[in-house]
């Protein structure tokens, strides 16, 4: 049995996986660069520029296995499904923290637009050029 039918078979499984390395992810990566001028906290280039490359790394290989689970699939659907992905994620960070300062500055119509258009955008394209290579 290869790699791609032991994906398959083990559909479920992976998919739990996905969505709870996800939540955990998207929601600690958040937000991955803070656009709000009223940000107390300025972690760096250097920290940003790890953050960035760490969250892109994780949804490349999310976008790598939704081409080999969900062969079948759209792309409207695969990107639907990605923009539940990194929501999720980001629905748990906000209720972990409700009612802290923190949620004003970082919960900004932009950083989550930012953050779920990119993380979305990157799984879905990974997803179609996997698909198109195979």
């Amino acid at each position: 049995m290869d790699g791609k039918e032991m994906a398959r078979k083990h559909k479920k499984l992976i998919l739990a996986g996905i969505l709870c390395c996800s939540i955990v992810v998207d929601g600690g990566f958040f937000p991955m660069v803070n656009f709000n001028p009223q940000n107390p906290v300025d972690l760096g280039i250097l920290h940003r520029l790890l953050v960035v490359m760490g969250a892109l790394w994780f949804h490349q290989a999310v976008g790598a296995l939704e081409a080999v689970v969900f062969p079948k699939w759209s792309g409207g659907r695969i990107a639907v499904f990605n923009v539940f992905l990194v929501a999720s994620g980001l629905v748990c960070r906000y209720l972990l923290e409700f009612g802290e300062v923190s949620n004003s500055y970082n919960f900004t119509v932009l950083n989550v637009f930012f953050q779920v258009t990119l993380l979305a955008l990157m799984s879905t394209a990974v997803c179609l050029f996997e698909r198109r290579k195979s």
